[in-house]
């Protein structure tokens, strides 16, 4: 049924058991040409996730004349990361975006939360667009998930309020937040850091009450949370690329007829494109903005010293850095 409002969403409850509209929904007979793909995330409309989007929800539209809706929600209307997913697995809806929620499935996905493995962008886009996307892709897919896009959410860095990090023997003395992963988690401490485990959304006030010294996230992230309000200084290590997925469900784009299945694969590439290539942007503006905001920004520390420090962490790690995905991923070229 082609709705009268795309603004008016179906509840997460009768999402997620399933009682809202089928995988892709056709119109009425009238109307036997619409149909709607619902796509759910758990972040505010500045995040990337939204932003992917809104591009593809515009292009597939776009290209289909109108033939396929996408209603877009965000904020967690559809439960959190791990709910979205566990309903486009189930087919009680069709899209969504997710980063480590995915894991809980395809627990090889971790492979891209490697310090360091990449060189740079260039070589983590080929690699994604290559065999390493393609092998998990493949590996997804096996447990219910096509890989619709992959979401570069910006490259992280460090941030502390006690000094600066310039190489990773700075660490040594910081109590650094960390999320509940055992990468990040393998990777601090590699470094010497004290960890203290705190959720994204309590870490702005760990930070003001010097529960934590530091974190790592993507500067954008430390923009948009005001941590500069609670943090001094801050390095561009870029020592991971914070990249996330988006996905559909398999019926659901088996119900699609050939070519609004080139549509959606076309849309989804689009998105990714774009978003790839605004992230990028909106990080050395952030760099700028933080910098304006009084923060000491160190745009050059010492890189080999953190790749030193971490190398171990990849071999160390086997059943969460796969070495056959790892040497996928370094194969490609910078």
């Amino acid at each position: 049924m082609k709705t009268t409002n795309q603004n008016i969403a179906p509840t997460r409850r009768s999402v997620l058991l399933g009682t809202a509209a089928a995988a892709v929904i056709p119109a009425t007979k009238a109307f036997s040409a619409v149909k709607t793909l619902r796509y759910a995330h758990s972040a505010p409309t500045s995040h990337g996730w939204h932003l992917w989007g809104v591009q593809f929800k515009q292009a597939v539209e776009k290209r289909t004349d109108g033939r396929i809706q996408v209603t877009i929600f965000p904020n967690a209307q559809m439960g959190t990361e791990r709910d979205i997913a566990q309903a486009v697995r189930l087919g009680s809806l069709e899209m969504g975006a997710v980063g480590v929620a995915l894991m809980n499935w395809v627990p090889e996905m971790s492979v891209t939360d490697a310090p360091f493995l990449f060189t740079n962008r260039k070589q983590a886009y080929g690699a994604l667009d290559g065999a390493l996307g393609a092998e998990l892709r493949r590996r997804s897919l096996a447990q219910g998930f096509i890989i619709s896009g992959w979401t570069d959410l910006g490259m992280r860095c460090m941030t502390n309020s006690k000094h600066p990090i310039h190489k990773a023997q700075d660490m040594g003395d910081l109590k650094m937040r960390v999320p509940p992963s055992k990468s990040y988690i393998a990777m601090m401490k590699a470094m010497g850091s004290t960890i203290v485990t705190v959720d994204l959304s309590e870490l702005y006030l760990a930070l003001s009450q010097r529960v934590a010294d530091g974190q790592d996230t993507p500067p954008s992230v430390v923009k948009s949370n005001k941590y500069y309000e609670v943090q001094k200084f801050l390095s561009k290590t870029e020592h991971v690329m914070t990249n996330a997925y988006t996905i559909m469900n398999p019926k659901a784009f088996d119900g699609l007829t050939k070519d609004e299945q080139a549509a959606v694969t076309a849309s989804a590439d689009e998105a990714t494109l774009w978003l790839r290539d605004y992230t990028q942007k909106d990080e050395l503006s952030a760099y700028e903005f933080l910098a304006s905001k009084g923060m000491t920004v160190d745009m050059s520390p010492d890189i080999p010293s953190f790749q030193a420090a971490t190398a171990e962490v990849i071999t160390s790690l086997p059943d969460l850095f796969h070495p056959d995905l790892v040497k996928l991923a370094r194969s490609a070229s910078a």
